[in-house]
């Protein structure tokens, strides 16, 4: 990829061992020859050196370690227990950890946030969905309606006695 690295040098980053900072100039090292950048400031060239270091930071998933892996799929784990007990109705565990675990974390935080208001509006459990069902058809992106009675049950604003309006 190259990336313009000033008004005057551009550099094909594939081919950059690495970078390194000097002042006002940034080297590039690329197969045991140098290329030197040159800024009007030091701040100048840090800033362009912060942007080309953010931009080489990017992970490769054949150095990504074990525990990296583990720790995400730790949090997936936690999420589908906090979906498993919020959503009570208790079929199909195994196959719908495997769904849920497809999921991306964003998803996840969207499911988990979205099971609440699911399970208040389908009191009867044989009128509610099967978890897994539920998860494949992203069920948290699907409108709640609500009834009469449910509504009524909604947390409204009430005056307290001891404050009166004569003022």
């Amino acid at each position: 990829m190259r990336l313009r690295v000033s008004d005057n040098d551009i550099i094909n980053i594939d081919n950059v061992d690495f970078i390194e900072m000097d002042g006002r100039y940034i080297l590039f090292h690329s197969k045991g020859v140098v290329y030197k950048s040159i800024y009007n400031n030091e701040f100048e060239s840090q800033s362009t050196f912060n942007n080309i270091d953010n931009l080489l930071r990017v992970k490769d998933a054949r150095f990504i370690t074990k525990e990296e892996l583990n720790n995400e799929d730790e949090r997936k784990a936690k999420g589908f227990n906090m979906f498993w007990a919020m959503y009570d109705k208790r079929v199909d565990e195994k196959n719908c950890r495997t769904s849920f675990m497809r999921l991306t974390l964003e998803d996840m935080g969207k499911a988990i946030n979205g099971v609440k208001s699911y399970v208040d509006s389908t009191p009867d459990k044989k009128y509610r969905k099967n978890p897994r069902t539920w998860i494949n058809q992203k069920g948290w992106e699907s409108e709640i309606v609500l009834s009469e009675d449910d509504k009524k049950k909604v947390n409204r604003y009430v005056q307290p006695k001891y404050v009166s309006d004569d003022r």
